[in-house]
């Protein structure tokens, strides 16, 4: 399984592997793959689409983390090894390395398998208290990427490890008459991974299972197979996904944009892939082209919350507030305490110059509950962009109140919402203590309006 770990507030992503080692969906990678992650992704031929999985164990020091996604089926596993693995015993790595240069060929999401030679046991140290450790040292070529993912006993076909280190070194270039042209990275060949015993013993202590085999596999369970369509459609989720995360980078949403495009070619009408090739182009700043995919999408699926939202977003950048205003209102008829939909008819009535009446919806997208930490840390900072410090304070006090035991995954967020509250209640109190202290009863004051004036046009609008 490829794992993307992303960090919203530093724009940075990162990859690694990963491999299931139950048919419950317990999916084991390293620690250092997610690490500092606000969300996470999972994307391989097992699911249907790129997935969030629950964050239920992370151990920095022993750089070991359990993910689970829950499917509606089996999920095809590799049990984890209770023996050792011989000296010189044959071996292969699966995973996702460098998988940003595939990328960029124009190739689709795929796992590697290498092989390799377990050329013995070495004596290491854990990442953070430094103690001593045993890993399995590992011959043949593997690149960045590889980290979490599974080593496999040719013999068995039984996990013996899981990749943790791969050892680069520098390499002088030269030119043809033998000069010094620089020092580039190269890989070993030498990597390290940490035994199956050290894994077992490690999901032992969280009393979570370890991968024995259950009997012979049931001939009836659904099995994956990779399609072109589910390479395409993946493909092009995550180049717009990276594309998104380190700010629009045209080169990223042009892949991304052909991608999608040959997945339609071999299904045309499927909306979900109309609606994803149209944000793309939106975000390209291909209006036009965008609106007619949006449009297509839009007969097929009418209801949809986030096409009705994004089809009123693309609205009011072309300006077209009246045509916008009916998608936001749509999408509200089918959820009255949907925060985008609120938030764009905010953004109507800021940009026509109705202060009332945005700050009105402003109001009630704040209070709205979200429906989970991400969704309160993006709807806060885009409350504060748009010069309402009150509101977005509302949002982040509310999670903090509604979400006070997030899962693991949502915990590393949650204190980013916490530093983020804390520091923007500070700026309030300092800059307008009365005007702070009289906000605190706004959420009551809304509460009995919160399902009427949704339904209610703004002060002003534009019809085209």
């Amino acid at each position: 399984m490829l794992i993307i770990g992303i960090d919203d507030e530093s724009h940075a992503l990162s990859f690694g592997s990963g491999v299931f080692v139950s048919p419950d969906g317990l999916l084991l990678t390293n620690a250092h793959v997610i690490h500092e992650s606000t969300r996470i992704l999972v994307y391989g031929e097992v699911v249907r689409q790129p997935a969030t999985p629950e964050v239920i164990a992370v151990d920095p020091d022993l750089d070991l983390a359990a993910l689970r996604l829950t499917e509606s089926y089996p999920v095809p596993y590799l049990p984890l090894s209770r023996e050792p693995p011989e000296d010189g015993a044959d071996a292969v790595t699966i995973g996702y390395p460098r998988l940003p240069d595939v990328l960029q060929m124009g190739v689709t999401i795929h796992p590697t398998v290498f092989p390799v030679t377990v050329s013995g046991e070495a004596t290491g140290q854990s990442r953070i208290t430094h103690r001593p450790l045993p890993f399995l040292h590992v011959t043949g070529l593997m690149n960045a990427g590889s980290s979490g993912g599974p080593l496999v006993a040719a013999a068995s076909g039984q996990i013996i490890g899981l990749v943790v280190h791969t050892v680069p070194y520098l390499e002088t270039a030269k030119n043809a008459q033998g000069e010094s042209m620089g020092r580039v990275m190269l890989r070993a060949g030498l990597s390290y991974c940490i035994p199956s015993s050290r894994i077992r013993e490690w999901l032992g202590t969280l009393h979570f299972p370890s991968g024995d085999p259950e009997g012979p596999p049931d001939p009836h369970r659904p099995t994956a197979k990779s399609t072109g369509l589910a390479g395409f459609v993946a493909t092009a989720h995550l180049l717009q996904l990276m594309a998104d995360v380190i700010r629009k980078d045209p080169d990223l949403l042009d892949m991304a944009i052909r991608h999608y495009e040959s997945a339609l070619r071999l299904e045309s009408n499927r909306p979900d892939i109309l609606h994803d090739l149209g944000r793309a182009l939106a975000s390209r700043g291909d209006a036009d082209e965008a609106w007619t995919r949006y449009e297509l999408a839009l007969t097929l699926m009418p209801d949809d919350l986030e096409l009705l939202t994004d089809a009123g977003d693309l609205r009011r950048q072309q300006r077209q507030f009246g045509k916008a205003e009916t998608f936001y209102r749509k999408a509200l008829q089918r959820a009255p305490c949907y925060s985008r939909a609120l938030l764009g008819l905010g953004i109507i009535s800021s940009e026509q110059g109705d202060a009332q009446g945005a700050k009105r919806m402003f109001q009630l997208a704040a209070h709205c509950p979200s429906s989970s930490s991400w969704a309160a840390y993006q709807l806060g900072i885009e409350l504060e962009r748009r010069g309402e410090p009150t509101e977005a304070l509302a949002v982040w006090e509310q999670a903090l109140n509604e979400l006070s035991h997030p899962v693991p995954s949502g915990q590393r967020l949650m204190a980013r919402i916490r530093h983020r509250a804390s520091e923007l209640r500070n700026r309030l109190q300092s800059t307008s203590p009365s005007n702070f202290a009289a906000s605190a009863s706004t959420p009551e004051r809304l509460e009995g309006r919160l399902h009427g004036e949704t339904n209610r046009p703004p002060n002003r609008t534009t019809v085209e």
